[in-house]
């Protein structure tokens, strides 16, 4: 028995040498260097492709943080002199015209050039390579809020949830991620897609993916298209071991919607835009990973939150606790324009960052004592944070001047 045991921990060791020899991944990894993924979720790897996901996944492996960019379809990317080119249009074109493989890197580098970003890798993953996975992976928790009903006959597409709590199967989380018949449009299917992908990568760092990489290689093999090798694949594999779920930052790039030539598009704030590449680009000199801190414990000098500008807003069923906090806020130097309810009841409190300023979030966040904090860059809101009261959130009272 121990022979056996000695043996399978040497074809184990032998197995990671070969593979930290032969992937380029896991050698930029080993020198700290940021990694860049285009992540495309597309209808087939064939010439014509639509998309319904576009993501830049950027990992910092010196902090081991991941940012998730989501970049609209309707993105406003480029004219071609007096016709304006949307992005997911322009993967359909230069595909249709070029064939996947060429029409895929001339996609990209549209993309780049937009951004200002190079993508190290790439990857297209249709709706049946996406089903698979899933599947292969196990089924994946999701709340559902509101109703979801949607019949697209022509397309063969019918969703149907009622609202609660589900674990989705391929076939299912392919319609949860695709859905947008909501006010939001394509906004809300886009912040869907992060939710979905939160609790996905919670699952892929579970002892089930590595006893399921062999369906994953043939997944791989079969339904995607990219530049990752499969040394690179397992090398992945191992690094999404280590990723701790509360270094994860999730942004949508902030524009406006506008009709142009009768065609709906999205324009992006382009300072926004720069602020959240600067942003992804710096996450290693930001203060990661959190301090773990004791709830709401208010006891700073007047000036801490000096320079901070910040709106509050209820998400509990607490009358009164957004004007409340404002006040006491206030106290510490802050500039609190605005108080209001959310709309909705969340059960944590968080702190948005507006702006893409993370020291001054976590200014504010050190004076409440919170660990929640995430990146929504609007620049429109004139804030450099939004404050959002979840129901963790204690009674406000003297104990806590």
């Amino acid at each position: 028995m121990k022979k056996i045991l000695a043996s399978l921990i040497l074809l184990i060791a032998l197995a990671v040498s070969v593979i930290q020899n032969k992937s380029g991944l896991f050698k930029k990894i080993a020198k700290g260097e940021r990694i860049n993924l285009l992540l495309v979720g597309a209808d087939h790897v064939r010439g014509g492709s639509h998309a319904d996901v576009v993501l830049w996944v950027s990992y910092q492996p010196q902090t081991k943080f991941i940012d998730v960019v989501s970049i609209p379809r309707d993105a406003l990317i480029k004219w071609d002199r007096w016709i304006p080119r949307k992005l997911g249009e322009i993967l359909y074109l230069k595909t249709k015209r070029f064939g996947m493989s060429k029409g895929l890197k001339i996609f990209k580098r549209e993309l780049e050039n937009f951004l200002g970003v190079n993508f190290d890798y790439y990857s297209v993953v249709t709706f049946e390579a996406f089903v698979h996975f899933i599947d292969a992976i196990g089924a994946i928790p999701v709340k559902i809020e509101t109703p979801m009903n949607y019949d697209d006959n022509w397309g063969n597409l019918h969703i149907h949830f009622e609202p609660g709590y589900y674990e989705l199967s391929g076939k299912d989380a392919l319609k949860y991620i695709r859905y947008r018949n909501t006010p939001l449009g394509d906004l809300g299917r886009m912040k869907r897609q992060q939710k979905f992908l939160r609790g996905l990568i919670s699952r892929i760092i579970s002892i089930q993916t590595v006893l399921n990489i062999p369906k994953f290689t043939k997944i791989y093999k079969e339904d995607i298209l990219t530049n990752i090798d499969i040394f690179d694949v397992l090398t992945i594999a191992d690094t999404f071991r280590t990723i701790d779920p509360t270094r994860q930052r999730y942004q949508i790039l902030p524009g406006i919607p506008q009709k142009i030539f009768s065609k709906d598009v999205w324009r992006i704030d382009k300072t926004a835009c720069a602020t959240i590449v600067k942003t992804v680009e710096n996450s290693k000199t930001e203060m990661w990973p959190r301090n773990k801190i004791k709830p709401f414990i208010i006891k700073k000098s007047p000036s801490t939150l000096e320079g901070v500008v910040a709106e509050v807003f209820n998400a509990t069923n607490r009358r009164g606790i957004a004007e409340k906090l404002s006040k006491k806020l206030r106290e510490y130097g802050c500039d609190v324009v605005l108080w209001g309810n959310w709309g909705s009841r969340k059960k944590h409190t968080e702190i948005i960052s507006r702006t893409g300023n993370l020291p001054k979030a976590m200014r504010v966040a050190k004076v409440m004592g919170c660990n929640h904090i995430t990146t929504a860059i609007d620049t429109g809101r004139m804030v450099d944070v939004s404050i959002v009261v979840g129901g963790d959130f204690p009674k406000i009272s003297d104990e806590y001047r």
